[in-house]
C-alpha cells in the first residue's frame, strides 16, 4: 500500500517530461487552425486532456505510483497557471499563445484567402450570416473568426 503512495522517478524527472509534453503541445496547437479548436482555450484544452490522460493512468493502476501523477498533475496545473498570468501581463506573450481573429467578410466583401488559410468554407461562413439574420455578405461589415472558433458578424447598419 505504501509503494502507491511513492515516487518511482525523480522529481526533476518528473517536471521535466511533464513540462516537455505540456510545451510540446502549447506549440503543436498553436498551428492548428483555430476553428478546430474549439470554444475553449488552447492552455484549458491541453489541461484538460494531459489530466484526463494521467488521472486515467493512476486509476488503471498504471506503472507510475499515485505519486507520480500527483506531481505530474500540479505541473500541468502549474503550467496552465503559468502561461495565464504570463498572458495576463505580458501582450507579447499573449499574441504568442493566442490567435489574433481573422476577418473573414470587410465591408461587404469576402475574403477567400483568409477563408482558406482558415478551413473555413463559404457555406459555413453563410451558416454564421443566416444565424445573425443576415442573407447577404454585402449586409455585412464585419465577420470575423475569432479565437475560440466562433463567427462574429458586425452588421453594416451596426457599425456605428
Amino acid at each position: 500500500m505504501g509503494e502507491a503512495f511513492e515516487l518511482t522517478m525523480p522529481i526533476w524527472e518528473i517536471v521535466a517530461r511533464t513540462s516537455l509534453v505540456y510545451l510540446a503541445i502549447v506549440f503543436l496547437l498553436r498551428v492548428v487552425p483555430k476553428r478546430r479548436s474549439g470554444s475553449i482555450s488552447p492552455n484549458d484544452m491541453i489541461a484538460l486532456v494531459l489530466i484526463g490522460a494521467l488521472a486515467g493512468d493512476a486509476v488503471m493502476s498504471g506503472s507510475t505510483s499515485i505519486a507520480d501523477i500527483l506531481l505530474m498533475i500540479a505541473v500541468v496545473i502549474g503550467w496552465g497557471y503559468l502561461f495565464d498570468v504570463l498572458e495576463y501581463h505580458f501582450p507579447l506573450v499573449h499574441r504568442l499563445l493566442r490567435e489574433p481573429q481573422t476577418a473573414l467578410i470587410r465591408d461587404g466583401q469576402i475574403l477567400r484567402k483568409n477563408l482558406r488559410r482558415e478551413f473555413v468554407t463559404e457555406e459555413e461562413l453563410m451558416a454564421a450570416l443566416r444565424e445573425e439574420g443576415v442573407e447577404d455578405p454585402s449586409m455585412v461589415h464585419s465577420a470575423c473568426l475569432e479565437a475560440d472558433g466562433q463567427i462574429s458578424v458586425i452588421k453594416a447598419e451596426e457599425q456605428r
